[in-house]
């Protein structure tokens, strides 16, 4: 019986084929194609000296490799999605869901908004405040400590420890 229904699938023209896996492969795979274009562009030309560049390298090189490689990883993700069946779990997603994912999308964007002119600090703890709370947080004091000391942990780390420049707070 397994043998009837293994031919019946590879008989199964390629539109049948298309499952979740090979939408986010071709949406993935455009996109990669879409950055690796567009990168030469993004990245700042190197200073001359004497009409020479100073570096070896481009500095666009490491980004289109990383790009190159997605690619190809992409690919095969593709060549493979068309043999994956998995059960769509999206039909089973209910409203309060839609609300859920929806809710915290509008809350990355003002994050992304607020970012520059409230610092890194400031905008990441009412982010994680914001969320812990909509998501049911039950320990008021808990979701303070973590709202508030995650960020200032990692601002600590990335700007002291690794010397990576992040939004200054607004007030000082």
């Amino acid at each position: 019986m397994k043998k009837s229904s293994e031919s019946s699938n590879r008989n199964d023209p390629w539109y049948r084929c298309i499952n979740y896996n090979t939408v986010t492969a071709i949406f993935l795979l455009i996109l990669w194609t879409i950055m690796f274009f567009t990168i030469p562009y993004q990245i700042q030309k190197p200073m001359l000296f004497m009409g020479r560049s100073l570096m070896g390298l481009k500095p666009t090189l490491f980004p289109q490799l990383a790009i190159l490689s997605l690619i190809f990883l992409n690919i095969w993700y593709l060549v493979i999605s068309f043999r994956l069946k998995d059960k769509n779990l999206f039909t089973e997603v209910t409203r309060q869901g839609y609300f859920r994912i929806i809710a915290s999308l509008v809350v990355f964007f003002a994050y992304a908004l607020l970012f520059e002119h409230l610092g890194f600090v400031l905008s990441s703890v009412l982010v994680a405040g914001t969320l812990s709370t909509f998501y049911g947080n039950r320990n008021i004091l808990v979701g303070i400590v973590v709202s508030v000391g995650v960020p200032m942990g990692i601002y600590f780390v990335f700007t002291r420890l690794l010397k990576v420049s992040l939004p200054e707070f607004p007030f000082f």
